[in-house]
């Protein structure tokens, strides 16, 4: 074939194709926007339900309207129990916030509230009623959540070097109730120490072996039967975050304090004052890319976010350093999520795309209702001096 009958050849198709794609009805119809009823809210089996739910009203991208001017506070709340039929009221605490226990609770209200206890298998109706209608949410709640060590054996590092790694007791916490979770968040020395509680420590080491990637030496993996979940929601709670300290030393830095010499000033202030000592401080350009910036309160000293949380659906999973941003007792916990927290993950939860919502459980309005079971355990990272 010619140059001139190949150029003419292609014009062909693209003259063709254009006709092809431009002649194609999709039928796009302009859909016409409504408000709509926001609504989050969570239980979790053997307990009270212990989280807050959370009530809106969408809003039109052209609508000139504040977000704190979304929240709805005289909505209707309550939980249906399908098996037993019994019913708990919500009451409004906050913005947008309802909970089953008024701001100044009567006996009566304590009383209903600590005898409303999730079960695992069955299933929950959130209902909520306001004059821009009414939406009910469906989640059932998991059965079980069985935690055990995983032993990952040896782990090779990107020089070569062979590493053991460790198995620790996740189960030293099996069996409490909500009470003794409470007293072990307020109070977790003498807790432990009373109930005579074994807790595994861990050390939180820096290097191209331990702080790089997901794939970085894990300090323990826990296992449980990924096909009875959907996802498994981890959360890692710091439990000696707010404790204060001066700044640590460093013979290396240039930043000198007159009695002490040199050391880390993590709030950019020249002084070695307090901050909250057991933060895993690096600001090195890999542990930022992992982690982020540091988050920094009014008096500029940092600080993270504190559960980190994680999604997986496969075991065993191995912890690695991610997980932890700072030393001290964690506690960690492992959820089985319903299905609905499931589905609405596997949507576009975070807004990647605009026109894309994510799956939701609420019928005739947006959010999800989820359930979970939870295992949790004690762990202590330290550091690595």
């Amino acid at each position: 074939m010619g140059v001139l009958k190949m150029k003419i050849y292609i014009l062909h198709i693209m003259i063709f194709s254009n006709i092809i794609f431009y002649s194609c009805d999709f039928n796009d119809q302009s859909l016409e926007y409504e408000d709509n009823l926001v609504v989050f809210g969570s239980i979790v089996a053997n307990f009270p339900v212990s989280d807050t739910v959370s009530v809106s009203r969408s809003a039109s991208i052209l609508e000139d309207i504040q977000a704190q001017d979304l929240w709805i506070n005289d909505a209707s709340v309550y939980l249906f129990d399908d098996s037993t039929k019994d019913t708990l009221h919500f009451f409004n605490v906050g913005s947008g916030k309802y909970f089953p226990l008024p701001t100044e609770p009567s006996l009566e209200n304590i009383e209903n509230y600590l005898n409303y206890i999730i079960q695992p298998g069955q299933t929950y109706h959130l209902v909520v009623n306001h004059d821009m209608g009414s939406i009910i949410a469906t989640t059932t709640v998991p059965n079980e959540m069985n935690i055990t060590s995983y032993d990952m054996g040896d782990y090779e590092c990107p020089d070569g070097t062979i590493l053991p790694t460790s198995t620790i007791d996740v189960n030293n916490l099996d069996n409490l109730s909500l009470e003794q979770l409470i007293s072990l968040s307020q109070n977790p020395d003498p807790f432990i120490s009373d109930n005579n509680i074994n807790v595994d420590t861990v050390t939180y080491k820096f290097g191209d072996c331990f702080t790089q990637s997901f794939a970085s030496y894990p300090m323990f993996a826990v296992d449980f039967e990924a096909d009875n979940h959907k996802t498994v929601k981890i959360l890692s709670y710091a439990l000696d975050a707010n404790k204060r300290g001066l700044e640590p030393l460093d013979s290396l830095s240039s930043i000198l304090d007159p009695d002490s010499g040199g050391f880390f000033d993590y709030n950019y202030n020249n002084i070695r004052d307090s901050v909250y000592i057991n933060l895993i401080y690096d600001t090195s350009i890999g542990f930022r890319i992992w982690k982020g910036r540091y988050r920094r309160d009014q008096e500029n000293t940092p600080y993270r976010i504190n559960p980190w949380q994680w999604n997986v659906e496969t075991a065993p999973t191995p912890i690695m350093w991610l997980y932890f941003d700072y030393y001290g007792l964690h506690l960690m916990t492992f959820r089985s999520t319903s299905e609905s927290y499931f589905n609405y993950f596997s949507g576009d939860p975070v807004g990647q795309n605009i026109y894309l919502l994510p799956d939701s459980n609420v019928e005739g309005g947006l959010g999800v209702f989820y359930s979970n079971y939870s295992s949790s355990f004690l762990v202590y990272v330290r550091s690595d001096e």
